[in-house]
């Protein structure tokens, strides 16, 4: 049975100013805590999130018994979390115990990070400082008189960054930051010519790594050696992705299409998924994965917004237009099947202009509500 619960508690978002531009964050916050890579991190569960330790006790002498009958999956859960149209854009913190939003409740205060727990209830205030961080949220980049500052919020550490002034994106284990360098302008991104360049997160080590053209970053490996570019032959050619291990320069690719778009990469790093878009071959378009060794390429059966659940799974809530509902389903990238999470006759949500997040353990999604505008969670089914 489906369990809509509607905490008697929730009281998040009163007195939160509307969403609104905060100037002076400029395109770093644009791009860095709200998705400045299109590669969504993923954050290790802590401790408390995994599953309790099962030890084990002496067998039982053994007994006739009948055969067990499985478990049934528990089904989706759906609540609302706040009381007021307070926020867009909401993100999760690294323990995916809370959902994260950005706000300025007192005009007389500057904007922050507040902090709301799953079962609702008054929002706490995480932290002042906004800028791009890494992963853990250990560290934070942000401009600062014409650079990019590095600091860590542990210790009070800070760098300043050997990047001009550049955004950058902080590796997972937040050692190591990324940033491009543009040759000049160009009429368009496909014609666009950079440099990609690496560094430690305190501005040692810095090197140039790859030329790319008509393309960019896509995203870290969690290994931290291997990054996802995207480039192409010359100005106005066909895109393809490569991986490329920045130590030494070697990089292999991996896939190719005429409009390649939304690159991933999967928790532990053996596949990604991405869109091809319009090719003349409307067999070619559509949502693929394929392995880091550029094996086991598929066009998967469903096309939509997605992130991966778990290493090999992929989540998908299907574009399909006119729908009263939106839904949620799995993909298993080695085989393409298909499990469906959430049936829209039992369970109808629709979510806002595609602002929605999945927390760091693949079980729950917050998303501003396209009915009511509110932060709504939804439970998914286990594995």
């Amino acid at each position: 049975m489906i369990e809509i619960q509607r905490p008697v508690a929730s009281r998040a978002g009163q007195g939160f100013a509307r969403p609104g531009g905060f100037p002076l964050l400029g395109l770093l916050l644009g791009m860095g805590i709200l998705g400045w890579s299109c590669i969504g991190n993923r954050s290790t569960p802590s401790p408390g999130m995994r599953g309790p330790t099962v030890l084990p006790t002496s067998a039982p002498a053994a007994q006739p018994t009948a055969s067990p009958t499985p478990s049934p999956t528990p089904a989706p859960r759906l609540w609302r979390l706040t009381d007021h149209a307070c926020c867009t854009q909401p993100f999760w913190s690294p323990d995916g115990r809370e959902v994260w939003v950005i706000d300025r409740p007192d005009p007389e205060e500057p904007a922050g990070i507040w902090g709301i727990p799953l079962s609702g209830g008054v929002p706490r205030r995480v932290m002042t400082r906004l800028g791009v961080f890494s992963p853990d949220f250990r560290r934070v980049a942000y401009p600062e008189a014409g650079q990019t500052v590095i600091e860590d919020l542990q210790t009070g550490e800070r760098w300043i960054a050997p990047t001009g002034g550049r955004a950058v994106v902080f590796s997972p284990d937040g050692e190591w930051i990324a940033w491009e360098v543009s040759a000049g302008n160009a009429p368009s991104l496909e014609r666009r010519v950079s440099t990609l360049w690496i560094a430690r997160a305190n501005g040692e080590e810095a090197h140039p790594v790859i030329r790319l053209i008509g393309g960019g970053f896509a995203g870290w490996f969690p290994d931290g050696e291997h990054v996802l570019v995207i480039s192409r032959e010359a100005p106005g050619g066909d895109p393809f992705l490569m991986v490329v291990h920045h130590p030494d320069g070697s990089f292999q690719r991996i896939a190719q299409g005429e409009r390649l778009r939304g690159a991933q990469i999967s928790p532990e790093g053996g596949w990604i998924a991405y869109q091809n878009l319009f090719a003349a071959d409307p067999g070619q378009s559509g949502l693929w994965v394929v392995r880091k060794d550029g094996t086991g390429a598929r066009r998967l059966p469903v096309f939509g917004a997605y992130r991966w659940r778990r290493e090999g799974v992929l989540l998908v809530i299907p574009l399909e237009p006119g729908a009263p509902s939106h839904r949620v389903v799995e993909v298993d990238a080695a085989s393409g099947a298909i499990r469906p999470l959430t049936d829209p006759v039992t369970l109808p949500f629709r979510i806002a202009g595609g602002d929605w997040a999945l927390s760091p353990d693949g079980q729950r999604i917050v998303f501003v509500s396209a009915e009511d505008r509110h932060l709504w969670i939804l439970e998914l089914p286990s594995p």
